[in-house]
């Protein structure tokens, strides 16, 4: 993507970057960036090189700062829920169902739409300069890309009410005591970690990990689509797939063992 894109996308050698860049605008979340997020996202998904995916920002001071008021502010009461919060779901779910590992790298705070985003990823690495919350109660409004749901499932009720009733954030020393984020750690050794991290994640099978996450999310919501995606899985790499297969192309009757 351009420089000047509101969302970057790199990749290096194994790891792809997403990188936030509307700086100037403390990466407030627009439907253009939605979908340059969603470009990105599908790029990993087509790319089998690629085994990692961060999330980072360009800015010093916001990850993000949720999605943004003016694009929504102004819209109507059903085309906020049929358009703006299906749309940022839509895609939220598309990187959080990303059979590769995701890391989001907190440098900098993130608020509402930005801590859902966060939230979507796998791992969560933050600088104690930070803070992450949920502010939507102080104009109106509530977490709507299914931040609720994600941060009940992370730290439970009681927690997720804290957050989204008194709206105010908490350092990320708190998050991290909390579970929100897996580690907060001095701003000059964030870099460091996640780097190391991207390592050992490198060096593990990718089979494990692709798998490994479809049962989490098996875990977590019950649904029975995922169930079947991992039997599929699990047959089509088995002999009798590949025997299967080829008996199919070669216009025979398969000999299963």
């Amino acid at each position: 993507m351009q420089s000047d894109s509101d969302v970057l996308f790199n990749i290096s050698g194994c790891v792809a970057t997403i990188t936030l860049n509307r700086v100037a605008r403390h990466n407030a979340l627009t439907m253009q960036m939605l979908e340059q997020i969603e470009q990105s996202v599908a790029s990993v998904e087509r790319n089998d090189e690629v085994r990692v995916l961060k999330l980072e920002t360009a800015s010093q001071r916001f990850f993000c700062s949720g999605a943004d008021i003016n694009e929504w502010g102004d819209i109507d009461a059903q085309k906020m829920g049929s358009q703006f919060i299906r749309e940022g779901n839509r895609v939220f779910r598309r990187l959080a169902e990303l059979d590769k590992p995701t890391i989001a790298v907190l440098s900098a705070s993130a608020l509402g739409g930005g801590l859902e985003l966060a939230l979507a990823c796998d791992l969560r690495y933050a600088s104690v300069d930070a803070t992450v919350g949920f502010p939507e109660a102080s104009v109106g409004a509530i977490p709507g890309w299914m931040g609720c749901a994600r941060l009940v499932e992370l730290v439970g009720a009681t927690r997720t009410r804290e957050l989204i009733l008194l709206g105010d954030p908490i350092t990320t020393s708190r998050a991290a005591a909390w579970g929100i984020v897996n580690e907060a750690l001095p701003a000059d050794e964030l870099r460091t970690r996640v780097d190391a991290v991207c390592e050992t994640l490198l060096k593990r099978s990718r089979t494990s990990l692709s798998v490994g996450k479809r049962l989490v999310r098996m875990m977590e919501t019950g649904q029975p689509e995922y169930a079947h995606e991992f039997a599929a899985s699990v047959c089509k790499a088995s002999p009798d797939a590949i025997e299967g297969v080829a008996a199919f192309r070669e216009k025979r009757h398969a000999k299963f063992n």
